[in-house]
């Protein structure tokens, strides 16, 4: 079965950017509108960013909870070339199982503080990236993830092809982030 985004590319497979966003060909240069990024959605990274430690540590709670697991996520991911094809949509347990899965998506330093990646940015081609981190203590920073950089990104996109299925199986039941943090704390007491 072959899922298809809003932009009509496959979930899961690489597409040439149409947009002129990420592609660029001849001389044109695209219509660059700059982002607004609602209020709404701006809390709502906070809030992930904020609880991103807390989710991580409950992932064995959050991957048994098919709802839980559904939670949308705020960020955008994206690869030269063939924009958010592939790693768009991702929800939380997509971000939990990477994290699991991807040694290079927990970043750990001479401290053996760590950080864990949530937006995916960079080039399939050279393996350039720059992607974005949080720190257990709610600080973002940029990473650069070690090569090659498709065994991050490809991981992601699998493991999205994945929940892209379920979410066409359970289309209306993911918790909103709100309600899978207030479940964990109720439970946990935490």
């Amino acid at each position: 079965m072959i899922v298809k985004t809003k932009a009509n590319a496959p979930v899961g497979q690489l597409k040439l950017d149409q947009t002129g966003e990420f592609l660029q060909t001849g001389r044109r240069s695209p219509d660059k509108k700059p982002r607004k990024e609602s209020p709404q959605l701006a809390e709502w990274e906070k809030r992930f960013l904020k609880e991103a430690f807390f989710l991580y540590e409950n992932r064995e709670r959050i991957l048994s909870d098919i709802r839980m697991s559904l939670t949308p996520t705020p960020f955008r991911n994206g690869l030269a070339y063939s924009s958010t094809s592939g790693l768009g949509g991702a929800t939380l347990g997509v971000y939990l199982e990477w994290w699991d899965v991807c040694r290079k998506s927990v970043i750990r330093n001479e401290e053996n503080t760590y950080a864990l990646t949530y937006r995916i940015a960079g080039s399939p081609l050279s393996g350039s990236n720059s992607c974005s981190a949080v720190t257990r203590d709610g600080r973002t920073i940029t990473v650069h993830l070690m090569s090659p950089f498709s065994d991050a990104w490809g991981s992601f996109m699998h493991i999205n092809q994945r929940y892209a299925d379920l979410k066409k199986l359970y289309p209306a039941s993911a918790y909103t982030l709100e309600e899978t943090i207030a479940k964990l704390r109720d439970t946990y007491g935490k």
